[in-house]
């Protein structure tokens, strides 16, 4: 930089090394003071001492008769003192344009997908792709230049090689973008999450995070993305966020933590900057470097050096600028002297961003646990976001509302105890599990190989079998079994709920157990939903799993099959009929919702798009065909194709690349044998041609329920060796009445299940029959024509009577069943 003096001006100018070093041994005495871990060193001198306000360091700082430097008692705070989760918070001034985004933003989270391994390969596969697209834009736009600037008088053979050059040019291009495309489908158009941990020096966790190494332009890249998603939020705002903080300024204090991006250039350099993010306040701080100009992605990798070129110096287009008090110093001075210059060519911004020369913030220097201070400042993340000004997304709420959830069986200590106890069947003790790990990998903060612990002995660690015991771990964390009822309980005495029940009730602030289950059945289904497509590239509406789950699943819980895929599916190839209907609606079911091609959609009026395939059916006519389909098969479907699909279903998302030329984890549709047929694609066109809609009325195989407590056995466990042959008696044995009971109870859920789905069939034709009059009436009327006679119009409205006097026995009939379930 030049040796002349900085201009004067709003905009601060970095702290001095000697305040920097002040300013650490100060937040070190306070930290050790409070009992909590203070910040690493690198934190305050490279990102939070440049980054504070004029005179913001000597404010903060006292020093005391010893000569030690503490944090004045104004100029902190304790979050949640005396608990594990205690922050200390430093109240200070910082430079508007210091601070970033934070990807971590839970009101975008479900445009995030779990970091895996095989996300993180597709991620730098999608990078390097956009890079070469990049460049062939360039050479496009260079072919075309040099097209134009040809002479009138140039040769035909010059002619021609220009227009070639252009033609091969945009063929490059054109195939690079298809490139492009699929490798955005393999990701479904989202990216995977960025890991945060603690900082760890000398083996001590400290009150400051870190990610994992990346690429810089990966980092970048995510970083870019963040910010878009956030800004699609933020249109939801009825003002202009950045003219707000332009003319009024930020008056509210927003929560900031310090975090190093370890990155590696393309020559393989490393560099680890230092930076301040949002936790709270992701808009503001976004709409503030729009104010200043800048990107944010520019902030964290580097910034140009010709985009902050001071005066006088000269340009070098090599050279980025990573430091942030040499960022900040060249955005003040710059800023300061157009202030103060009339005409200049930075005069609009700099009057612009005058008012958000320093905002207020509380940056996290200290914590009582720093190992659990992700998880920490996410939790203020969804309690500012839920009930904060902006709405939620559906599927957002849902994943809020999982993060609180499980914060809240932590709290109770009861997670590890839950999932040794339901998935794990007790093969393991609660107390040997990594809660805390198992609580990230949950809600998507780490990848999900922590939970091979809870799978059934000797199945194989793989994509496939994280993914279901984490949707495991999800069914049973919101649909908690309950203790049965005391045989001595009065009928209307308090129900003992047990342990879980009311931590689910606590967290989604839920009615009493006694009062009616149908709402909760369908928040705890949406949030189910939500957390679930988590796990997979595509996601579906949410909507589509609105019937997965009934009142009895949340009255009573859903309690996992003990058996692994593996052992389910081989109970299903031996002619388990429970096995199957558990297969279908606990394992595939989100991999038919989420498809790259759903089979399985939201059957709302919003799909009656030219593009929309297959029939309009309810999500649980779909589930019920597929179920009926093992026990009473439509013509052309087997035992072996049921199997082949369910095993695609569950593979499919894990595959790198899809059937010709279609989004990976789209796959052939399997024939009667169960082999792939060669140009047949298994979508809703084939999904519904193959499972018809199905009627409720009874028949073959309706009345099988699933079974929770099935062993699995073969026909060789169950064969009778006492070498007797049955006969047939001349008059029917009857059926005792235990043995009636027994029977009709198991039967039961199927039967409400098939009376559901035909009351919604019945809905959605009487929808239908408006829909047709409606339009007919409208039709008339621009028609000019006359009304029909009265005469017919009578015959109508009688029929439409007669419809009603049907629908209001059908209304009786359920309130008797309803009051004769009282007596079950």
């Amino acid at each position: 930089m030049s040796t002349r003096k900085a201009p004067e001006g709003p905009f601060p100018y970095p702290t001095t090394s000697e305040w920097a070093e002040n300013l650490y041994e100060a937040i070190t005495n306070t930290c050790a003071a409070e009992g909590v871990a203070p910040v690493p060193r690198r934190a305050v001198l490279e990102a939070l001492a440049p980054a504070l306000g004029r005179g913001e360091a000597k404010r903060v700082i006292e020093r005391r008769r010893d000569g030690s430097r503490f944090l004045r008692q104004t100029a902190y705070q304790v979050e949640a003192r005396d608990t594990d989760d205690a922050l200390l918070l430093l109240r200070v001034e910082l430079h508007g344009a210091a601070t970033l985004p934070w990807p971590l933003n839970d009101r975008t989270r479900s445009d995030w997908l779990h970091p895996t391994p095989e996300n993180l390969v597709r991620l730098e596969e999608l990078v390097d792709q956009q890079r070469e697209v990049a460049g062939l834009k360039i050479a496009v736009a260079r072919a075309k230049d040099a097209q134009r600037r040809l002479a009138v008088t140039a040769s035909l053979a010059e002619k021609d090689a220009a227009v070639a050059a252009v033609r091969d040019a945009e063929s490059e291009l054109a195939h690079a973008e298809k490139e492009l495309n699929l490798r955005e489908k393999a990701l479904g158009w989202r990216r995977p999450l960025p890991t945060v941990r603690a900082v760890v020096e000398d083996g001590v966790p400290l009150a400051a995070l870190s990610t994992e190494q990346v690429r810089s332009d990966v980092a970048g890249a995510l970083q870019q993305y963040a910010v878009d998603k956030l800004r699609e939020r933020g249109r939801q705002r009825s003002y202009d966020l950045i003219e707000s903080l332009v003319h009024e300024g930020q008056r509210d204090s927003t929560v900031v933590v310090l975090q190093q991006v370890p990155m590696t250039g393309r020559d393989g350099s490393a560099v680890s900057p230092w930076r301040g993010f949002h936790v709270t306040g992701n808009n503001r701080g976004d709409a503030r470097l729009q104010a200043y100009g800048l990107e944010a992605q520019q902030m964290l990798t580097g910034v140009p050096q010709s985009v902050l070129r001071l005066p006088g110096e000269e340009e070098n287009r090599r050279l980025v600028l990573v430091g942030l008090g040499e960022i900040l110093r060249r955005i003040s001075t710059l800023l300061n002297a157009a202030y103060t210059v009339p005409g200049h060519e930075l005069e609009e911004r700099a009057d612009r961003a005058q008012r958000i020369a320093q905002v207020p913030a509380r940056v996290v220097v200290g914590a009582r646990t720093p190992e659990r201070l992700e998880e920490s400042l996410r939790q203020l993340n969804v309690h500012d976001h839920l009930r904060g000004q902006l709405g939620y997304d559906n599927e957002d709420r849902g994943l809020g509302l999982w993060s609180t959830l499980v914060k809240a069986y932590q709290a109770k200590e009861l997670l590890g105890e839950l999932l040794a106890k339901e998935v794990a069947q007790d093969r393991i003790a609660a107390s040997t599990l990594d809660v805390d790990a198992i609580a990230d990998a949950l809600v998507g903060a780490r990848a999900l190989d922590v939970l091979a612990v809870l799978l059934s002995p000797g199945d194989e660690v793989s994509p496939m079998t994280l993914r279901d015991v984490a949707i495991r771990c999800t069914t049973v964390m919101l649909f908690p079994p309950i203790p049965p009822r005391p045989e001595n309980l009065p009928p209307r005495a308090h129900m003992p709920t047990g342990r879980y029940w009311p931590v689910v009730r606590a967290a989604l602030q839920e009615a009493p157990w006694s009062q009616s289950n149908g709402p909760k059945a369908e928040r705890r289904t949406e949030v189910w939903a939500a957390v679930v497509a988590q796990h997979f590239a595509n996601r579906g509406n949410l909507l589509a799993a609105k019937s997965a789950f009934s009142a009895r699943n949340v009255q009573f819980g859903v309690r996992p099959d003990a058996r692994s895929l593996t052992s389910l599916m081989n109970a299903c190839r031996q002619g388990d009929a429970a096995a199957w209907e558990i297969l279908v609606r606990r394992h595939l079911l989100p991999g038919l919702i989420n498809a790259p091609e759903p089979f399985i959609t939201s059957g709302q009026g919003s799909e009656k798009s030219e593009d929309r395939k297959g029939v309009r059916r309810p999500p649980s006519n779909a589930v019920l065909a597929l179920v009926n389909a093992y026990t009473s098969p439509p013509e052309g479907v087997t035992r072996e194709l049921l199997c082949a699909f369910a095993e695609s279903v569950l593979r499919a998302p894990d595959a790198s690349a899809g059937v010709d030329g279609q989004a990976p984890g789209t796959f052939w549709a399997p024939d009667a044998h169960g082999h792939p047929r060669e140009n047949v694609l298994a979508d809703k066109n084939w999904f519904d041609a193959t499972f018809p809609k199905t009627s409720a009325g009874k028949g073959k195989g309706k009345d099988v329920p699933p079974s929770d407590d099935s062993d699995g056995g073969t026909e060789e466990d169950t064969a009778d060796d006492s070498g007797e042959v049955s006969v047939e008696v001349d008059d029917e044995i009857a059926e005792d009445a235990l043995t009636r009971m027994t029977r009709l109870r198991a039967a039961l859920t199927t039967q409400v299940d098939n009376s559901a789905d035909a009351v919604a069939t019945a809905a959605e034709q009487i929808e239908r029959l408006l829909e047709h009059i409606q339009d007919a009436v409208r039709s008339r009327k621009e028609a000019g024509a006359e009304e029909e006679p009265p005469e017919v119009q009578k015959l109508y409205v009688k029929d439409i009577n007669e419809i009603k006097k049907e629908w209001t026995k059908v209304v009786d009939l359920l309130d008797q069943a309803g009051a004769a379930v009282w007596e079950l």
